[in-house]
């Protein structure tokens, strides 16, 4: 009998749970919707959404979390996404916070 798979979204939830995480800050886009990560987090048990307006508010949004809680995580899209998230990660990368940016692509094949 073989157990069943485990996707690399499925481990990431479980292992953000174990950290701690209940919120994850981001903002809807192509590429982590169309592989359905966000609809991952919105069905995983102890995890809910934090939806923001822009990238750049959901990487402080991320950050903040991160400062009170000691560890945050913020999903964007790439590209774009990812860049106008930049400002905020990179102020938590300087001041040596916690946070993880999990960013949504397209598939290599």
């Amino acid at each position: 009998m073989s157990s069943p798979k485990m996707t690399i979204g499925d481990y990431l939830l479980q292992r953000l749970k174990s950290l701690g995480i209940d919120i994850i800050f981001g903002v809807p886009g192509d590429y982590n919707l169309v592989y359905h990560f966000l609809i991952k987090i919105e069905d995983f048990d102890g995890i809910q959404w934090g939806n923001n307006c822009n990238e750049l508010n959901a990487s402080y949004a991320a950050d903040g979390y991160a400062r009170m809680r000691g560890i945050g995580v913020l999903v964007t899209t790439f590209g774009v996404g990812e860049l106008s998230a930049i400002n905020g990660i990179a102020g938590s990368y300087a001041e040596m916070v916690s946070v993880v940016h999990i960013v949504g692509t397209l598939p290599t094949a």
